[in-house]
């Protein structure tokens, strides 16, 4: 099981909120937890929930190497894990 929120004192640190404005920076990453990594991002489109990639300016969409635990509406900002190697 995924962790439900950060060690690290963010202003979001619950990985399931989803806002329509930004929390902390794109890309500020977070340890969960249970050891896990997270990394914040924007969702240009919906996404939903399961396996999903980030690009280089850190919006989630379609692809592989990290997990969206909770579903993003188009225009959202969240938290994404980091499920590939490297951590």
């Amino acid at each position: 099981m995924a962790s439900t929120f950060g060690v690290l004192n963010y202003a979001a640190p619950g990985f399931a909120a989803r806002t329509t404005t930004a929390q902390v920076a794109l890309g500020t990453p977070n340890l969960g937890n249970k050891n896990d990594t997270w990394v914040y991002v924007y969702a240009p489109a919906a996404v939903s929930v399961g396996a999903c990639a980030v690009d280089s300016s850190f919006n989630v969409g379609a692809g592989s190497g990290y997990t969206a635990d909770t579903a993003f509406a188009a225009l959202d900002y969240g938290w994404v894990r980091k499920t590939t190697s490297p951590l």
